[in-house]
């Protein structure tokens, strides 16, 4: 083990201690996922030496990697299951895109990104790891991508006023669907969509995403 594989181990229990008495992870599937994903290889440069802090950090486009603590409260609520398929709304560097991919196994991640520069720098990053389960696509996120439709899971990893309605259409029966909504501060909303409609299974209050940028959200 090289002297910066050990520094990042050393870091990373740490954060996994930290997320634990914190009751932000409480799943061992997700524990691992963490351990096999290291965030180090989805910041930038500037931010390695922080890797591994339960912060948001900057990547490019006035964009962040969300903190470890939100992705392990939104990963764990979106209750992931092998095989599924699932829509990431916002790719960023790519690191909860392969959060997913682990969880997910056999299934495939879809994730639609608006910037160009982040859909190369999180596809550079997933090849590095060598996953081959996600496609991260170039697009308006709150149109969805109604070609692979329908989805198990639809996670929305930027603040929206309300879910933008294409999504809906493009979640299957019984899927999940989880968005930040709200203005200046989010609530963590968790719905499901059932036969007599939509139903919301959980809410959080006090969260802070960057806004959902499209033509269903932010113009």
């Amino acid at each position: 083990m090289t002297i910066i594989k050990k520094k990042y181990q050393t870091a990373l229990n740490d954060l996994i201690i930290y997320l634990k008495n914190s009751k932000f992870l409480n799943d061992k599937n997700i524990e691992s996922a963490f351990r096999n994903i290291p965030r180090h290889e989805f910041v930038t440069e500037s931010e390695l030496d922080n890797a591994y802090d339960n912060e948001p950090l900057s990547i490019m486009k006035n964009q962040t990697i969300s903190q470890p603590g939100v992705v392990a409260r939104m990963t764990e609520w979106l209750d992931v299951k092998n095989g599924q398929k699932i829509l990431e709304i916002g790719a960023g560097s790519g690191w909860q895109s392969a959060i997913l991919s682990y969880l997910v196994g056999t299934g495939t991640v879809y994730s639609i990104e608006r910037h160009p520069e982040l859909v190369k720098f999180a596809q550079e990053n997933l090849k590095k790891l060598e996953i081959t389960n996600v496609n991260v696509i170039l697009g308006d996120g709150t149109l969805g991508y109604p070609n692979a439709a329908p989805y198990d899971r639809i996670i929305i990893t930027a603040a929206c006023n309300e879910i933008p309605l294409p999504l809906f259409d493009q979640l299957s029966e019984n899927g999940l669907i989880l968005a930040p909504v709200g203005d200046s501060s989010q609530s963590l909303v968790l719905l499901k969509k059932t036969s007599k409609g939509i139903v919301e299974i959980k809410n959080q209050p006090k969260y802070v995403f960057v806004p959902l940028v499209g033509k269903y959200g932010k113009k």
